[in-house]
This record gives C-alpha cells, sequence and structure tokens, in this order.
C-alpha cells in the first residue's frame, strides 16, 4: 500500500534560513544603495582626484569601468601646464588601470588593490625656491583616507630639464617600479630598476620609504640596498672607465648615511696611454634633497698605491653642476703609480711616496687635467729615475761627490736612490713645484720649476751642493768645458754650488749645468 507525502512537508524550508536570507538581501541592498552614491570610479571622481593629488587641470582621451573585479581603466591622460595649457603637457600616462575589491570599500581607510601605471613621462622644470609639490599617498594620520596595497609604474620617463635650456635634459628611465603598502602614515615598499643617463648605467634597488613627512621632506626616512652596474665615467670630461657599485643606505632623506664599494675596470685620465683597475670603498652622507655627498671617508686602491679621501660633492647657488673638494693623502705609495695615471709609456720615475693636500674638481666641460685643480705637499723615499739617462747622470753626480773618478765610476755603475720633498701647485694642466729639496748621497739640490700634463714637457731648475768633480760625470768635449768652468762656479766651504737644469719631455728628459747662471752667480 503506498503512502502519500505533503508537498508542503517535503520543501519545507528552516525558518532560519528565512531570517538569513532575509539579513543578507538587507545587506546587499543597503551595499548597493551606498555604492550608487559613493561609486568611485567614475571619470569625473578620477579627474578630481588627479587634479587634486598634481595641482593641475587634467584631460583624459577614453574611460571606461567595470564592477566585477570593481574599477576602471583610463588612457590618454595629459596634465596641463598653468600659464600654457595649448603647449606639450608636463605630465602624461598612456594607460591608467585601477583596480578595487567590494570589501576595500568598507576599510578604514579605504583601499585600492591594485594601480598599474603604464607609459608615463614626466618633465620636471628646474629647482627653483617655490613651495613644495604635491604629497604622496603616504603622508597623512590615515583617517578618511586612501591607501594603496600596490603600485606598479614600468616604463616610465623623467625629463629633468636643465637651467640652461639648450643643455641636454637628464633622462631617468624607470625599467621597473614596484610599491607595496602605500597609505596615510605607512611605510611603504619598494623594488626599482632604473636606467641612468649621468654617467649612464643601471641601477637595482629595494627599501623602505616613509611615512613622507609633509611639514619637513628632508626628515622622511628611508633605507635599502642597490647596486649600480655598467656605470660609463666616459660622459665625464678627461676621464673614462666601466664601474660597478654595491651599497646600503638609511636615515633621514636630507641625512642618509651610506656605505659600499666600487670597482672600476680600465679607469683612464685622457692623455695617458695606461688604464688601472680602481677599487674603492665609503662612507658618505648623501642629501636626497639636491644630491649633495660628504664623503667621509673614501679610500681608493690601484696597483700598489692607496688614497684616502675625505671632502663633499655639492652645488652652488652662482654654478652649475656640481664641485667636488676634497682632502687628498697617499699614507704610503708609489711614485710610479701616480704618474702611471698621466703619462704615456713608463713613468718618469719610481719610488715610494707620501702627500696630503687639497683637490678641487669644478664642473665644466674641459679636460680633467685642465680643470682639476690640486695643493699638495709630498715626499719621496728611495726612488730614481726611469729614463737611463736621466738617472745615469745622477749616479755620477753622487759617485764623483763620493769621491770616485769617471774611470770608477764606468767599472762600478751603481744605482742611486733619490730622496725629494716639496709642493705642488695644479692648475690649467700645469703643475708648478716649489720648495723642492732633492738629496742623493754626497749630494743636496734645491727645485723649483714645472711640468705640464697637457705637453708632458719638463722644466726644473735648482741649484747642486756637492763636493765631487762635474767633469768626472761626463766625457768628452763637454767634460773639457766643464773643468774650464768649474773654478768659476761659486763655492761655500769644499762645495761648490752648482746651477742646474732638468728638461725635455717626459721619460726622456736631459740634466744639464746653467752654465751662464752659474757663471754670473760667482761674481
Amino acid at each position: 500500500m503506498l503512502v502519500e507525502h505533503s508537498p508542503s512537508k517535503q520543501f519545507s524550508i528552516p525558518k532560519w534560513l528565512w531570517i538569513g536570507g532575509g539579513i543578507l538581501l538587507a545587506a546587499l541592498t543597503a551595499g548597493v544603495i551606498f555604492l550608487a552614491h559613493n561609486w568611485p570610479f567614475t571619470q569625473a571622481a578620477v579627474i578630481q582626484a588627479l587634479e587634486a593629488a598634481s595641482g593641475r587641470q587634467v584631460q583624459v582621451r577614453t574611460f571606461s569601468d567595470s564592477y566585477f573585479p570593481p574599477g576602471c581603466t583610463v588612457e590618454g591622460i595629459r596634465f596641463l601646464r598653468h600659464k600654457h595649457p595649448e603647449e606639450s603637457p608636463i605630465i602624461t600616462v598612456e594607460r591608467l588601470v585601477v583596480r578595487g575589491s567590494f570589501t576595500g570599500f568598507f576599510s578604514s581607510p579605504k583601499r585600492l588593490s591594485l594601480v598599474r601605471i603604464v607609459g608615463m613621462h614626466m618633465v620636471i622644470p628646474p629647482k627653483t625656491g617655490g613651495a613644495q609639490g604635491p604629497v604622496p599617498l603616504n603622508s597623512g594620520s590615515g583617517r578618511g583616507e586612501l591607501a594603496i596595497s600596490n603600485i606598479i609604474a614600468d616604463g616610465a620617463v623623467l625629463e629633468f630639464v636643465r637651467a640652461d635650456r639648450s643643455e641636454k635634459p637628464y633622462i631617468l628611465k624607470i625599467d621597473r617600479l614596484g610599491l607595496r603598502d602605500l597609505g596615510p602614515g605607512t611605510r611603504m615598499t619598494y623594488r626599482a630598476m632604473l636606467t641612468n643617463t649621468e654617467p649612464p648605467g643601471v641601477i637595482h634597488s629595494e627599501g623602505k620609504f616613509g611615512p613622507w613627512n609633509p611639514a619637513d621632506m628632508g626628515a622622511t626616512p628611508v633605507s635599502g640596498t642597490y647596486s649600480y652596474d655598467d656605470i660609463d665615467l666616459s660622459i665625464f670630461h678627461g676621464i673614462s672607465g666601466v664601474g660597478h657599485a654595491r651599497g646600503k643606505f638609511e636615515g633621514p632623506l636630507s641625512r642618509i648615511q651610506t656605505q659600499g664599494s666600487v670597482e672600476v675596470a680600465k679607469f683612464q685620465v685622457d692623455g695617458s696611454d695606461h688604464s688601472v683597475a680602481l677599487a674603492t670603498t665609503y662612507q658618505a652622507t648623501v642629501n636626497g634633497t639636491n644630491g649633495d655627498v660628504l664623503l667621509n671617508p673614501a679610500t681608493a686602491r690601484y696597483r700598489r698605491t692607496q688614497i684616502d679621501v675625505r671632502g663633499w660633492i655639492a652645488g652652488g647657488d652662482d654654478t652649475k653642476g656640481k664641485s667636488a673638494s676634497f682632502d687628498v693623502a697617499v699614507p704610503s705609495g708609489r711614485v710610479d703609480d701616480l704618474l702611471y695615471l698621466f703619462s704615456k709609456g713608463a713613468p718618469g720615475m719610481s719610488g715610494n711616496v707620501s702627500l696630503n693636500g687639497k683637490f678641487l674638481w669644478p664642473p665644466g666641460p674641459q679636460k680633467f687635467v685642465e680643470k682639476i685643480r690640486m695643493d699638495l705637499t709630498f715626499g719621496m723615499k728611495a726612488s730614481h729615475f726611469t729614463s737611463p739617462n736621466t738617472q745615469d747622470s745622477i749616479n755620477r753626480i753622487s759617485e764623483s761627490a763620493q769621491g770616485e773618478k769617471k774611470k770608477q765610476e764606468d767599472e762600478d755603475p751603481r744605482t742611486v736612490l733619490s730622496q725629494l720633498h716639496g709642493a705642488v701647485r695644479l692648475r690649467e694642466g700645469t703643475a708648478t713645484i716649489t720648495g723642492g729639496t732633492f738629496e742623493v748621497p754626497g749630494a743636496q739640490a734645491t727645485v723649483h720649476g714645472t711640468y705640464n700634463l697637457l705637453t708632458h714637457t719638463v722644466d726644473l731648475h735648482g741649484t747642486l751642493d756637492t763636493s765631487g768633480h762635474l767633469s768626472d760625470t761626463t766625457s768628452g768635449f763637454k767634460a773639457l768645458v766643464l773643468k774650464a768652468v768649474t773654478p768659476l762656479l761659486r763655492k761655500k766651504h769644499e762645495e761648490r754650488i752648482i746651477p742646474f737644469q732638468i728638461t725635455g719631455s717626459y721619460g726622456n728628459t736631459s740634466v744639464g749645468i746653467d752654465l751662464k747662471k752659474g757663471i754670473l752667480g760667482s761674481k
């Protein structure tokens, strides 16, 4: 016997489900009403937001919005100039994509899940004394404002216009840029790859930035690491080489503490046919608001020489570009290494050297050796000339002063080691030596004169105190002349005071007696 079941009992719905469904429907209805009145993704709302952020009039070519997911896409964005809106815009964006979530509308602050900026080009005018620009998204208190989970801005170009409009602008290409956790009062995370133009190279950096301090931009904290590869130093007039840098940094934007290292392959100075591998470690303070740098210290090493540098790189109010001013010290190095950077062929001297002084590298288009300025004091020990002719003359003077005759000098030749002290002033490519003293066994000299780094010519003069016989230092007709004029030279006790000169081209100099000066000086 079949028993029939009541349809009402078979499909009955629990009362709690009816209640829950009613609540859900009421919530959805309220949400739709809220979104209808507060939907942020409208063309008018987006333009208003962009104008408020930039302080400029904004035009767009196309606009489209979406509901699943909520968001919008804007193309052909133009940020117009204040005084001449008909001219090329100061900022253009090919496409702006904004994506949100329904839950983000009800958070505090409101949150967007993604903002993608495609093909941005920004023209940045020369720095003026006007007010600061728009405040970034990670400033503020966080109440009633906007937060963004991710920003992606690949392929952006920043064009920095020079104060002199005839000069090419400085271009910074942002190949990849990712920002996370942007919001009021937050410390955002960034990761970037940039192509720099001055000097050319590729920069990778990641770290944290903010929260932005609108009252004091320089107090905004920043930290991170970076690498700078394939740095082409030939953009700086007078030098060349390819560098690679690594480092880390932390601190407020106006006083970033950084440390790292730079390695330069094939570093070379114009006018020299030598290149060296240069390795530098440094600690510095960087002003991120204007690019000024304080080195404290930097240590450079190449071949067998170490150079310690302290000083600053900064711009002036009345100059274009930045100047570098350093205190330089070589506690223990080699004179042949220092000369190696500026010479053609073998360096003219070899030996140990120490020096201290100041170095100034002003901006400008001149060659490196033409515009650098140096004021140095130096001392050399156990040094000798690499030119056989020059060193042979020094050897003979010393050996003669020690009582050896020419025959003994020829039978037992020795390389005499010299000591040299003095001061050097470098201006416009010419090094002027003053207060120089030159010592070899049995003889002592004072020396002054010039060496031209551009033409590589030597013009040194001085006086030699020796008890030796100058005719022993040479042969033939020149020896006869020296024997004839030796009695005419001035004397001091048992020593003769002999004026001399070192002249010629670098690496092929000759040492001679200034006979005219010696004879005149004896009267």
